[in-house]
């Protein structure tokens, strides 16, 4: 009993430290048992992945290759830590063949994509960012081997800040291992399906690709500018929108707009008919018994392709000049409501806004799980395709920038349409319990 009152007058006497001591432990004993789980998560997940390498092959098979795009800087830098613990460990069990290239400076993986040839590889993977996943997808959609696009699919190991794509493909309300290591299991499972890809062309022939759409505005700025007031910690988004009204104020984009409405009609998808080469033949022992048959040879076979219609003569483009806080062009995959006309969609927000409705519209989408693209004031229409013009600032060092996919490009005019069924992604809907 002594001992008892004698620590209680302990803590009594130096009640501070004692409640620092009482903090740090929770803290400690809630990473070690955080820990304890991830790692728990980590061995179910090995075990599911090690079921496919245990699958015998067949003699004269071979086993998947897949190729791996590592952006080592994605994380701040922790991004080849959080592959090799949580994703290469299921590629290697499942019997994978992987092939790891770790990108150097910006547009590597373009370059590689350039070389690449359909049977190097059965499978593309972005590991890292949003700037990763945005140069492989225009890296794949730039080849001329139109078959390279409809057989190799690409899958996206998300290990960036932003990850737009991979949270809509995979959920956004999983803590990080998990989300690695479902994005991971999709590449195991070896399941695909076809996206739809956003195309934009520049007057300087410079195209890109996404998979999410394009932003630009206050909003777009203040994302930008999120992870410059780092020190803030847990209060950084908050503060960002309090930072933007005080800075250049109001922060809008200016320009001229065409676009073409969308319709069931125009967007209707058209079947054509396309030959291709026949695969070559392997001759074996046995077609000694055919030296008296002499079949008539084929050099080709017909394929059917689902392609966009083309403007029609009579279709008109709406134009307009805009001044806006917030302008963005979203694919499909992000609208909510299933609709019959699939079809990009415009959002207009209003020409102008005041500071506290603006920093109250920021602190309302931080408290939703997803990422919002538009205000409840927006204007909203799907267009099939959009022409816009910006109006650039006659200040050189000034510059005016798009958000696509979550990463910055300067504005420049751009004619942006939707590409239907044209990307083969790795998806999975299956995750393992805790």
């Amino acid at each position: 009993m002594a001992k008892v009152i004698k620590i209680f007058k302990t803590v009594r006497e130096n009640w501070k430290k004692s409640i620092l001591a009482i903090v740090i432990t929770g803290y400690g004993v809630k990473f070690v048992n955080r820990k304890y789980e991830e790692d728990l998560l980590r061995r179910e997940y090995c075990k599911e992945a090690k079921k496919y390498g245990d699958v015998k092959i067949n003699i004269g098979e071979r086993p998947r290759k897949i190729t791996v795009f590592l952006n080592p800087a994605a994380s701040t830098g922790k991004a080849s830590k959080l592959f090799e613990k949580n994703a290469a460990p299921l590629l290697h069990l499942a019997g994978l063949e992987v092939n790891l290239i770790k990108t150097e400076y910006e547009g590597q993986v373009k370059k590689f994509m350039e070389v690449m040839e359909k049977n190097e590889t059965d499978g593309i993977i972005a590991a890292g960012g949003g700037g990763t996943l945005l140069e492989t997808v225009t890296g794949v959609m730039k080849k001329e081997d139109k078959d390279f696009k409809k057989k190799i699919p690409i899958g996206v190991i998300p290990l960036g800040k932003t990850n737009l794509f991979a949270k809509l493909l995979f959920g956004s309300d999983k803590e990080q291992v998990r989300f690695i290591l479902d994005s991971a299991l999709a590449v195991v499972d070896g399941f695909s399906k076809k996206m739809d890809v956003v195309e934009y062309k520049s007057e300087d022939g410079r195209n890109t690709y996404s998979l999410v759409g394009l932003t630009a505005g206050a909003y777009s700025e203040a994302e930008k500018k999120k992870q410059k007031y780092w020190y803030f910690g847990p209060l950084k988004s908050k503060w960002t929108y309090i930072r933007s009204t005080l800075t250049q104020w109001p922060s809008v984009i200016s320009g001229k707009l065409s676009y073409l409405p969308a319709t069931e009609e125009n967007t209707k998808l058209q079947k054509i008919v396309i030959k291709q080469p026949l695969p070559e033949v392997k001759r074996s022992w046995w077609n000694v018994l055919h030296l008296f048959y002499k079949p008539r040879p084929q050099n080709s076979q017909e394929v059917f392709e689902e392609v966009e219609a083309e403007d029609g003569q009579e279709e008109e483009y709406t134009s307009e000049d805009v001044t806006t806080v917030e302008f963005s062009v979203i694919a499909p995959i992000v609208q909510n409501q299933q609709q019959k006309i699939v079809a990009p969609e415009l959002h207009i927000g209003p020409s102008q806004i005041a500071r506290k409705d603006f920093i109250s519209e920021g602190f309302r989408r931080e408290k939703l799980a997803t990422r919002v693209y538009s205000s409840p004031d927006s204007r909203h229409s799907l267009v099939k395709r959009i022409k816009f013009v910006p109006d650039l600032p006659e200040d050189t060092e000034k510059k005016v920038w798009y958000s696509i996919d979550g990463e910055q490009f300067e504005a420049v005019p751009v004619e942006i349409k939707l590409l239907r069924n044209r990307l083969n992604v790795f998806h999975s809907s299956r995750t393992l319990p805790c």
